[in-house]
C-alpha cells in the first residue's frame, strides 16, 4: 500500500466543500468526499488568512489520504495548536476501511504534529464507533475521558510534560 498525505490548498478545499472535482485534481474514490471531509475543509478555509490566495495552505489544515494516486479519505487538524494541543479528525471511504489505512494516516498526521512542536494530539469519537476507537488506540492514543457525546483520546508527544 502506497499511502500518502497531501496537504490541500484553499482552492482544492473549496472544491471538496462543493464536491466539485476538477480535471487537474487527483482521482477521487467512490464515496469521497465524505460529509466530514466537506466540514473539515470548511473549517480549514476559515483558519487560512483572509487575504491569502487560492494556493494558500497551513500545516495545521486538511490533508487528503491518497493511496496509489487516488484520494480515499481525509485527515486533518480541527484548528492550529492552542497551548501545544491539537485535535484531529479523519475518515476514509467504505471501500478503504478495514485495511489499516486510517491507522497509518493517523500515525502520519501525529508525526506532522510532533515535528511542529505539538505536545498533545486529541481525538474524539462516539462510544459506539468501535473501529475509530481501535484506530486511535493502535496509533498510541489513550482514552482520557468523555463528554456527553464523545469519548476523548489523547497522545502525548516527545518532549511533552
Amino acid at each position: 500500500m502506497d499511502l500518502q498525505l497531501r496537504l490541500v490548498t484553499r482552492a482544492e478545499a473549496e472544491r471538496v466543500i462543493r464536491r466539485r472535482h476538477d480535471p487537474g485534481d487527483l482521482s477521487w474514490a467512490d464515496g469521497y468526499p465524505l460529509d466530514g471531509d466537506s466540514r473539515a475543509c470548511a473549517s480549514y478555509v476559515s483558519h487560512l488568512p483572509p487575504g491569502a490566495g487560492p494556493h494558500s495552505t497551513s500545516r495545521f489544515g486538511y490533508y487528503q489520504i491518497v493511496e496509489d494516486g487516488i484520494v480515499i479519505g481525509g485527515i486533518g487538524f480541527h484548528s492550529p495548536p492552542l497551548e501545544g494541543v491539537v485535535e484531529v479528525g479523519y475518515g476514509v471511504v467504505p471501500g478503504a476501511r478495514g485495511r489499516g489505512v486510517a491507522k497509518k494516516a493517523l500515525q502520519m498526521i501525529i508525526g506532522i504534529a510532533e515535528s511542529a512542536g505539538v505536545t498533545t494530539v486529541v481525538g474524539r469519537t462516539s462510544d459506539d464507533n468501535v473501529a475509530s476507537k481501535r484506530v486511535m488506540e493502535s496509533a498510541g492514543m489513550v482514552q482520557t475521558g468523555r463528554d456527553p457525546d464523545f469519548l476523548r483520546f489523547e497522545r502525548h508527544l516527545a518532549g511533552a510534560p
